[in-house]
């Protein structure tokens, strides 16, 4: 019933202020639930409750604000009003939008009775009535109200408000600006590990590294991902500019009021809040999809799909490797966008996952759309679609998010450590288990779902049961468009993992849903059509037992329907039309992908016989003008290179030609009834119709490449799809050459001569000789008459169009790059292998004598500057190209996943950026020109031995073989997850013995050109090339190439039996174990060709760029690993330091100033490290003659750079170079010694070990002493060089440090800056206090100059006012360590500390100066005045 109110009546006030901080009792809040679904009369009296205290509300805030905030904002006012009457109090966990609920119905109620416009009217004469008051009637009023009411209800309302504005204050610091749009979202209560959105999110983000979880960089990262909290947005995704101070929800905006058009659209699909209040932020969109209203759900999906949808086109746009670089104020910034939205904080996954269910067409298809790009189906489509082209890459990357185990002590806190999945595999999928034992158990809730969403987008939709009910949705028929969208969720989701591929098999009646879709008829089911035919070959791809298991039941069959019709021709194609050809080519495009994985496991090889006659419209050269004139060229070139594609994977299935065992036997037995051999009667036929692609004079475009015309578009797509086409071609005619030409004898048969040779090996030589695929002028006499081909050749333009910026025209021309000189290899290595069983000069006739001489001679021999220029350009490329992989890397979780991790948003698509296939490709060519070109030559070695030092070097004559082997740590750096066998080519040519000694050589050039190292008395021999390539190539094998695989066996367990979690459905934890205790090292060749995916996880790669310190590290690992001995481990430690040094000298020699090099780019507090960690444990690197040189010359070459560092630093202050420069902040950074920052935030506790083992074992070592010095640098982070100098004074080791002249750097590194750190000065005044440096100032050690010139510096010399303190502090502490009779020569050594000469007249003022210093810190201490006194006698 409606209270009656005869004055003011504040009994409503008690919800009102305890709105924001405190929940309704849960009665309460379950009533409030309930009134807000259904029209009662109850709604009625609530809401004339909230009437009567509107003309309450502009008064009675004023009274709770404090006495100096007097002047009532009008914002505030009306925001305050309509929180507290919307019921923003309702339960946080209701699934309903219970708030836009009451709102929309108190709307309705008031435009019946009419109340709406009453409680405006209302409101803005109370808000006009206090701007017009000034303060001291304000004052008045208030004084005036204040009189008229209780004091008690005054106190609680002071209390209370009080009370309410510390907890805003303290948990919602935004909203002291006015800002309170986060009130209106509807909140889930969160658990304890989601809480602090911005820290979670940023630990999520990927290129946030281990360690810098308190640095700036975070802290910057964090407050970029909270302001998207506020950020608004329209319905098309586009980010608002609203200045949210001049309105609030309960006025308009001044200057003027919106459209009708605007106002109506706000109306029907904003009830809630003020239809003022412009755009959505991300929350207010994520609790509209729980609206009860169709339309607001259906456009909260449609918004939420748009704001991601732009987020991924803009980050896309991006420049690869700009990880956390915050974008120009005028752009948006998507990649916090992108991030927050998948956050924790809006729980997105959950409410997309319920609206999936809703029953209303139009909801459902607009939520499949907005998973469609949380899962970034078609970035990932596209991408993959680039890398089916490559025959180079049978492999594809699993795209589940990862993680980096944490760097430990234990490894040399080395990164670079194995992928962990974000979540376990076990936490995927459930187990419905209703038994009576597990009744009183702990089952799933919830809240487990949102956290493994939290870990992975993709584990948290599967474990919610998205796949049950994509099935039901397929099976009810629905529309193509909805069908297109639910098909492509099923492929991302089986492109994450293995165990969601299996989970996808496992769910009944699924897969044969997606079947059926494929008998569907018509031209709008052909999209459809094409998704579920990628789907399947997904599926194949995961797991050989799937792709038998479908062709077993016959699904292949169904699937190649298309393959069984009639054969057209050309003629009949055309008629089709552009847009069907384009359909139905993309759809038997997928076909053969589906059946050329097939074929990879050794499957549905018989088919051919069936499928050839629908294969010739596509293998036989067209005729081009009716192609052009129907602009058909495109589409055929698509399908034209894939049934090359084809060819090349069938080919790969052939028997040696010339096996014995082959040629006895008709069929090859297999333990796989499924599996099959091709048959060599098919090849001539199939050489022939290549051979015809051959002519590239016939083929348009490709003459206009060769030529290299400038006027040609070099973004044609129909140039391209030629290049596509002829690298296809090539591709398959590699892979026929090499089963006529095995690589190793293992291969085939035990002669390396072949008995006969196909006719077809010499015609295709021809053919590519004739037609200008490779130059060879004026080379062994052929000249440019004698040869045919005019112009340049082929790849001279392939090259060209290297160099232009198109990645599709990159990647065209490098792949037919690779094809070529791999086809020109195999033809060298048959006629030469077959020379014996051929006639004298078989291939000179029939008019190709120039031709049929190039044959003879070898075709690689010939065209070598041809391919020599090749070479240098992409030594160039993939120099300059690591940096961009380097800098994606990722130790927080969220890892390089594109999309469905929490924190992927990396720019220009990270790891799945064609940028970075072009750079694997193009390492994959450059070992394919390795191959033929050795890095070093013996004439490298004899031109290096031959040199005399006093002559000096010849740069060009150098520069070739060093440019080369640096590019060759590029590429390692390059390397990815399936780029394992370009690691291990890199190292075979990086640790051959003549590349060894090679790289002494450079050395002992380098050393001697240089007069601060001494010279080498001692060399190295062959042997000992042999014993470090040996031990050097075993080891970075097994560091870095092992897979970690689960003791337990419990990985891949099958299909029908995926792994479970356990039946409580409680939560598996992610440990970070020792590496040591859950590995077996498998080698990645070793592994059977059961799967052609890649997992990231339980791998390296890509390697950290301080890979090869690893060797050294090894040694002063605490806890070893496998069975090594020690004498294996120190000659792992000695090699690891020759080459070391070896690569020093060689990058110093290349690059003196290029930072492109891998070894010079490295931070110098890595090397550094790696030489302490060899002392970690025990001197054994020191005790032969050989290493102890080798270690102490890279102790004086990172001196030198370390000094060289110090004094650019210094030129940069004087210069007064702008800080805040990132080029310049960068800079600085590099310069500087940062252990705890770049290696590891327990840095000052392995400090401490190793001092605590220089004080145990080294007995003074000057070596080890120096090394133990550097922790003293004033390069050097505070922390550490704190924890290094109280390790020393507290063993009493600071004596058996070297002098300063003794160290490998320059003194004034140790002196200057003069120390300013606090906790480091009082640690030097303590050990001259205790006696620590009593001995060290005998033996002169460089512990008593540092804490001689610093405490000098700060006491003396500073002109810090506001440090006078400390300076008495630490001047008293020296002065009474002096009365009790210690140290006196040393208190006089700093009072003559750099004095002027006795005979100067500067000599007297200076030391007065410096005792009225003294006796000013005594601040009237008598007896420290007669310390002080006394010390004049002396001087």
């Amino acid at each position: 019933m409606r209270k009656e109110k005869t004055e003011l009546d504040f009994s409503g006030w008690r919800d009102f202020i305890a709105d924001c901080d405190s929940a309704l009792p849960q009665s309460k809040t379950k009533k409030k639930t309930s009134l807000t679904t259904t029209f009662s009369s109850g709604l009625d009296e609530a809401h004339e409750e909230s009437l009567c205290r509107v003309t309450e509300s502009a008064v009675v805030v004023e009274m709770l604000k404090p006495s100096g905030d007097v002047v009532c904002n009008e914002g505030d006012a009306g925001k305050d009003f309509m929180e507290k009457s919307s019921g923003a109090n309702l339960d946080r966990g209701s699934v309903e939008n219970t708030s836009s609920s009451a709102r929309e119905s108190k709307s309705l109620v008031s435009n019946v009775q009419g109340f709406g416009s009453f409680m405006d009217d209302i409101h803005e004469e109370n808000l006009a009535r206090v701007r017009q008051m000034s303060v001291e009637e304000i004052a008045e009023a208030r004084t005036e109200i204040m009189g008229k009411m209780n004091p008690t209800i005054i106190e609680m309302l002071k209390k209370k408000g009080r009370n309410r504005l510390g907890d805003r204050e303290s948990t919602v610091p935004e909203q002291k600006n006015g800002n309170s749009l986060g009130k209106e979202d509807v909140e889930t209560e969160l658990p304890a590990n989601h809480r602090g959105v911005s820290e979670l999110a940023a630990m999520s983000a990927g290129w946030m590294s281990t360690g810098q979880g308190n640095s700036s960089s975070w802290k910057v990262w964090s407050e970029r991902v909270e302001k998207v909290r506020h950020m608004r947005f329209s319905l098309e995704g586009n980010v608002l500019v609203v200045d949210l101070n001049q309105f609030s929800y309960g006025s308009k905006p001044e200057g003027g009021r919106f459209g009708v058009e605007d106002v109506a659209e706000r109306d029907f699909l904003r009830t809630e809040g003020d239809p003022a209040a412009l755009g959505y932020t991300i929350n207010e969109a994520v609790a509209l999809i729980r609206s009860m209203v169709s339309a607001q759900r259906a456009v909260a999906l449609q918004l939420l799909a748009n704001i991601l949808s732009k987020a991924l086109f803009n980050l896309l746009n991006n420049n690869v490797g700009h990880e956390g670089k915050e974008p120009a104020t005028c752009r948006t910034d998507w990649q916090a966008v992108w991030c927050y939205t998948l956050g924790p904080e809006p729980q997105l996954v959950l409410s997309l996952r319920i609206a999936l269910d809703d029953n209303h067409d139009s909801v459902v298809l607009a939520c499949a759309k907005a998973i469609q790009c949380i899962l970034s189906c078609d970035m990932n489509e596209n991408f993959f679609n680039v890398a089916e082209k490559l025959p180079t890459i049978e492999k594809v990357p699993c795209t589940a998010p990862v993680f980096r185990t944490r760097p430990e002590v234990d490894s040399g806190f080395l990164q670079g450590g194995f992928w962990k999945y974000s979540t376990k595999p076990s936490n995927i999928l459930l187990v419905n288990v209703d038994n009576e034992e597990d009744k009183g158990q702990e089952k799933n809730t919830i809240q487990d779902d949102v956290v493994v969403a939290g870990q992975d987008i993709a584990a948290g939709f599967i474990r919610m049961g998205i796949l049950p009910r994509i099935c039901y949705l397929l099976e009810t028929e629905p529309v193509p468009a909805l069908v297109e969208c639910l098909v492509s969720v099923l492929i991302a989701l089986g492109r994450h993992s293995t165990s969601c591929a299996n989970a996808i098999i496992a769910c009944p009646r699924l897969t044969q849903n997606v079947v059926n879709i494929l008998t569907r008829q018509g031209r709008m089911e052909l999209p459809c059509q094409i998704k579920a035919i990628t789907l399947l070959k997904v599926l194949c791809q995961t797991d050989k037992r799937i792709c038998s298991n479908f062709v077993e039941r016959g699904v292949f069959q169904q699937v190649m329907w298309h393959w069984y019709r009639s054969p057209y021709s050309i003629e009949q194609w055309v008629q089709f039309g552009k847009e069907n050809c384009r359909l139905t080519g993309a759809l038997m495009v997928e076909q053969l992908r589906l059946w050329k994985v097939c074929i990879r496991y050794g499957y549905c090889i018989g088919y051919f016989a069936d499928f050839f006659p629908n294969l010739c419209l596509w293998l036989t050269k067209p005729t081009f003008s009716k192609l052009l004139d129907y602009n058909l060229l495109d589409e055929f070139a698509y399908m034209a290179s894939e049934a090359y594609l084809i060819l090349g994977a069938l080919a790969k299935w052939l028997p040696f030609l010339h096996s014995t065992d082959q040629l006895s036997r008709p069929g090859a037995n297999f333990s796989d009834n499924n599996m099959e051999a091709w048959s060599w009667g098919y090849v001539v036929p199939m050489v022939d119709l290549a051979m015809d692609w051959l002519q590239l004079k016939e083929i348009p475009y490709t003459a206009s490449v060769a030529r290299i015309e400038e006027s040609m578009n070099i973004q044609n797509t129909l140039a391209t799809s030629m290049i596509w086409v002829i690298s296809a071609v090539l591709s398959m005619l590699c892979c026929i050459f090499s089963r006529i030409s095995p690589e190793s004898p293992d291969d085939g048969p035990a002669s390396t001569s072949l008995p006969w040779l196909p006719d077809f090996v010499p015609k295709i030589g021809l053919e590519i000789v004739k037609n200008g695929f490779l130059g060879f002028n004026n080379i062994c006499g052929i000249s440019c008459k004698e040869f045919p081909a005019a112009g340049c050749s082929l790849v001279e333009g392939l090259c060209y169009l290297r160099r232009q910026n198109g990645i599709d025209v990159s990647l065209s021309s490098i792949n037919c790059l690779h094809g070529l000189l791999q086809l020109a290899s195999l033809i060298d290595k048959c006629i030469m292998r077959a020379r014996d069983a051929c006639h004298a000069h078989p291939f000179r006739g029939n008019g190709f004598e120039v031709e049929g001489k190039i044959l003879e001679e070898g075709v690689i021999k010939l065209a070598r500057d041809d391919l020599v220029r090749v070479l240098d350009l992409f030594v160039n490329f993939v120099s300059s190209e690591w940096p961009i992989v380097q800098s994606l890397e990722a130790f927080g979780r969220g890892g390089p996943a594109p999309g469905v991790g929490v924190g992927w948003g990396s720019s220009g698509g990270g790891f799945w950026s064609l940028n970075i296939l072009l750079a694997q490709t193009e390492a994959q060519l450059f070992f394919e020109l390795f191959r033929i070109f050795p890095v070093v030559v013996e004439k490298d070695i004899a031109f290096l031995e031959a040199m005399k030092p006093a002559v000096g070097k010849d740069a060009d004559s150098m520069n070739l073989a060093m440019r080369r082997l640096n590019s060759l740590f590029a590429v390692c750096l390059i390397a990815g997850p399936g780029d394992a066998v370009i690691f291990e080519a890199a190292l075979g040519i990086l640790l051959q013995p003549p590349v060894l000694r090679y790289l002494n050589l450079c050395m002992q050039h380098f050393l001697h050109d240089n007069k601060r190292f001494k010279p080498l008395k001692w060399e190295y021999e062959e042997k000992d090339y042999l014993l470090v390539s040996k031990v050097l190539n075993s080891h970075f094998r097994e560091k870095w190439l092992s897979i970690k695989r689960k003791s337990s066996g419990n990985i891949n367990k099958g299909i029908e039996n995926p792994t479970l979690p356990n039946k409580n459905g409680a939560l598996e934890t992610i440990h970070e174990t020792p590496e040591d205790q859950e590995i077996t090292d498998v080698s990645p060749s070793s592994t059977a060709c059961n799967s052609f995916l890649i997992e990231w996880a339980y791998q390296r790669l890509p390697i950290p760029m301080h890979w090869f310190l690893s060797a050294i590290c090894r040694i002063g690992e605490s806890r070893t690993v496998g069975t090594s001995s020690s004498a294996e481990i120190l000659d792992l430690a000695k090699g690891g330091l020759f080459f070391l040094l070896c690569l020093e000298a060689l990058s110093s020699l290349l690059f003196p100033d290029y930072q492109e090099s891998p070894i010079l780019s490295m931070p110098l507090a890595w090397k550094l490290h790696a030489l302490s960690m060899s002392l970690h444990v025990n001197m054994e690197v020191l005790e032969e003659e050989k290493t102890r040189d080798v270690f102490e010359c890279l102790q004086e070459l990172y001196g030198k750079q370390v000094d060289d560092l110090k004094g650019k630093e210094k030129c940069w202050k004087l210069q007064d170079a702008p800080l805040n420069s990132m080029t310049n902040h960068k800079a600085m950074t590099n310069e500087l010694l940062l252990f705890q920052s770049e290696i590891s935030q327990s840095y000052p506790t392995f400090v401490e070990d190793l001092i605590e083992q220089f004080g145990a074992i080294s007995y003074g070592n000057i070596i080890f002493g120096r090394q133990i010095a550097i922790y003293l640098h004033r390069s050097v982070d505070t922390p550490v060089r704190l924890a290094a100098w109280n390790a020393l004074s507290n063993a009493y080791l600071l004596e058996l440090l070297p002098p300063l002249e003794s160290c490998f750097t320059g003194a004034e590194g140790f002196l200057e800056p003069p120390e300013d750190d606090e906790g480091i000065l009082e640690a030097y005044v303590k050990s001259w206090t205790s006696g620590a440096l009593d001995r060290a100032v005998v033996r002169g050690s460089l512990s008593f100059s540092i804490a001689l010139h610093h405490i000098h510096a700060f006491i003396f010399e500073s002109k810090h006012l506001d440090r006078l303190n400390l300076r008495n502090k630490l001047a008293k502490s020296l002065l009474r360590s002096y009365s009790h009779k210690k140290n006196e020569n040393m208190l006089l050594s700093l009072l003559q500390y750099k004095l002027p000469m006795n005979q100067d007249l500067i000599h007297e003022s200076e030391t007065q100066r410096r005792f009225e210093l003294l006796k000013e810190a005594c601040e009237g201490n008598s007896s420290l005045l007669q310390v002080v006194e006394s010390l004049n006698s002396p001087l």
